[in-house]
């Protein structure tokens, strides 16, 4: 799709990768809580799923980091902020969720597209000789005659 270096590689992967986990750790707290809130009605399972709606923003804030790479800033501060919020839900994602994906949305953040090299400067070509002298008489003669038009030397 792109070359890696024209989309914010990095903080793709660690965001991509914190996501999961944060889903992850959404699921799992999910049944726990629904098993331990079974007599509530499963209301424990509430906060598991929160866990997962913040798991799968993370995602989705990934996947157009990568397909938007001018909106970088954007998608970097969605992933920043849900990252911080996943501790309401998800535990953090078992810490290491909100680890990598805080940092893959700080990368997000500074990360700035690669320049375009200036285009070389060359010298210019020589250009072709047009003229040339007499051997006989000195003078400036065009390059293709045989014969110098001021003393009438053949020239070789």
């Amino acid at each position: 799709m792109y070359p890696s270096e024209s989309y914010p590689n990095t903080a793709y992967i660690l965001s991509l990768i914190g996501g999961i986990f944060i889903i992850l750790a959404g699921i799992f707290l999910s049944v726990v809580g629904a098993v331990f809130t079974l007599f509530l009605g499963g209301a424990g399972a509430i906060a598991g799923l929160l866990g997962i709606v913040w798991g799968v923003i993370i995602l989705v804030a990934a996947f157009n980091l990568r397909s938007n790479p001018s909106q970088h800033v954007t998608w970097g501060v969605i992933i920043l902020v849900f990252s911080l919020i996943s501790w309401w839900g998800a535990a953090g994602g078992f810490f290491i969720g909100f680890l990598l994906a805080l940092i893959g949305g700080i990368f997000a953040i500074i990360w700035s597209p690669p320049r375009q090299k200036a285009p070389q400067a060359y010298a210019a070509a020589p250009t072709p000789q047009t003229t040339r002298y007499c051997t006989n008489c000195g003078r400036s003669i065009p390059f293709d005659v045989n014969y110098c038009p001021y003393c009438g030397k053949e020239l070789a």
